[in-house]
């Protein structure tokens, strides 16, 4: 369709988040995209439908929520005492369809969380334009990043199981989150491990079945989710449920807008290469001194009783180096903490990273999701160029059935490998411990063949997009504007 025609199309028609979209076109923040313009009518369908008048009529209320999460989790035990809600939760099942969520993949830069962040603002806030007035819906909405909602989930299902050790922890957390909200928007959904996918699979199809809509953006189609995991067969519904339950949107597209937007800082970089130039440290003292306040260590507290310490830091700013980030086991929990507590953020000596610097690259992928989200300001010493800092690479996965599951070579390891404990990619802890046939306990990072870890093979293609991801995030918070608040 030719441009001219294409926008004089959007201004004749379109509900809340396309009204919303098209302001930032013509006040030229943003530059008309047929991709993301498609995508905005489908949210507005969307939030049509959540306020609609009769949208809210069969949603389980707050107090049915725990009765009717045992009945669809199959944790439930009929009595005399619960027989009425049980029945009601069966009766409710057949006469309640809710509306369909969005499930939004494509490249990375393209606008999904643009726009999944304008109908998750018209949901909570409503849009008024000079033509036209939409309302705040009436259920309760939250949007968060993945790493962020999942680390919140391990924290109640830890919180849950130390006061019910043998009792099924997803049923009760799932009822909690939708009593909480609603409406779920997450950023970037993807699932690397065998802890997160057993926990995903179960918690969002219960989510759903409770009536909670979900919009989500990812890098990765359905069918890519935990692609080459192991055990991948038992997640294989929940993929099929995407399918069915919420509908499917492909931004297409590969131009990345992160990049178009990109202003380098006009008094101070804030990625310095190479790391050894003699100026490195004045900037780098510079920006120090921004945060204030005396030099001093500190300890910052982390999720689920843990904390990190930081050797050097003042009242806003926090100074590290690459291996004391990313050469520890540190995880989401660890720099989702650190990115909350400071406003700017330096690590010097960052080095080329690939696939044999795989674990410390995906750690500095997630500490840059977490910085990127808190809006953290972050400074950089390394001796390559932006551009060449993340080198793709590859692993193969082997498959006996076409499933691309991981074959392990290791004869220790039973075919059913299970989950020991608690944690996950997302918890506060930084790997999954798997139970050998001997009954022993082994790092699931530990179990690869031919020098190349389990982690590797069952990631590689969801770390090649974080790659992607990360590189133009970077190069969105160089902009002189990016940062928060101190």
């Amino acid at each position: 369709m030719p441009l001219r025609r294409s926008i004089a199309l959007f201004k004749s028609s379109g509900g809340p988040i396309s009204l919303a979209y098209k302001q930032r076109v013509e006040s030229g923040r943003i530059n008309l995209d047929q991709n993301q313009l498609s995508l905005s009518a489908a949210l507005d369908s969307l939030y049509s439908n959540l306020s609609s008048p009769d949208s809210d009529r069969f949603l389980i209320p707050d107090g049915q929520l725990q009765y009717a999460a045992r009945y669809y989790g199959g944790s439930w035990v009929l009595s005399m005492n619960n027989f009425a809600d049980i029945a009601w939760a069966k009766v409710h099942s057949f006469i309640y369809t809710p509306p369909k969520g969005v499930y939004i993949y494509g490249s990375v830069g393209v606008g999904k969380s643009m726009l999944m962040d304008l109908f998750y603002e018209t949901c909570k806030s409503g849009f008024a334009s000079n033509t036209a007035q939409y309302y705040p819906i009436k259920r309760k909405c939250l949007r968060c990043h993945f790493h962020e909602f999942m680390l919140d989930v391990h924290q109640r299902i830890h919180e849950y199981k130390k006061v019910h050790p043998r009792a099924d922890p997803i049923p009760p957390v799932a009822a909690a989150l939708a009593k909480e909200a609603r409406v779920l928007c997450f950023d970037e959904m993807q699932v690397t491990d065998i802890a997160d996918a057993m926990i995903v699979k179960r918690l969002i199809t219960l989510l759903l079945d409770l009536g909670v809509t979900i919009v989500t953006t990812s890098n990765r189609p359905p069918s890519g989710l935990y692609e080459g995991g192991i055990n991948r067969s038992v997640f294989l519904p929940f993929i099929d449920t995407i399918k069915e339950r919420m509908e499917v949107f492909e931004m297409g597209g590969d131009h990345d807008y992160r990049r178009d937007s990109f202003e380098s800082n006009t008094d101070l970089s804030t990625y310095i290469s190479p790391s050894h130039d003699p100026s490195t440290q004045t900037i780098l003292d510079q920006w120090f001194s921004r945060g204030s306040g005396e030099t001093r260590s500190e300890t910052v507290l982390v999720a689920m009783g843990r904390s990190i310490h930081v050797e050097k830091a003042n009242d806003s700013c926090g100074w590290f180096t690459f291996n004391e980030l990313c050469n520890k086991p540190l995880g989401a929990a660890d720099y989702i903490a650190i990115a909350n507590r400071f406003s700017i953020i330096i690590v010097e000596k960052v080095p080329q990273l690939g696939g044999n610097t795989y674990n410390e690259a995906r750690r500095f992928v997630v500490l840059i999701d977490a910085l990127y989200e808190a809006k953290t300001k972050l400074i950089i010493t390394s001796d390559v160029s932006r551009e060449d800092l993340f080198v793709g690479f590859d692993a193969s996965v082997a498959t006996n059935d076409g499933d691309e599951e991981i074959a392990i070579d290791d004869s220790n390891i039973q075919r059913e490998s299970v989950v020991v404990g608690e944690g996950g990619s997302s918890s506060s802890m930084s790997t999954t411990m798997i139970r050998t046939a001997n009954n022993g306990a082994m790092e699931w990072s530990a179990t690869g063949r031919i020098g190349v870890s389990l982690a590797q093979l069952s990631s590689v293609k969801e770390v090649s997009f974080s790659f992607m991801r990360a590189q133009s995030r970077l190069s969105e918070m160089a902009a002189s504007h990016w940062g928060r608040e101190r």
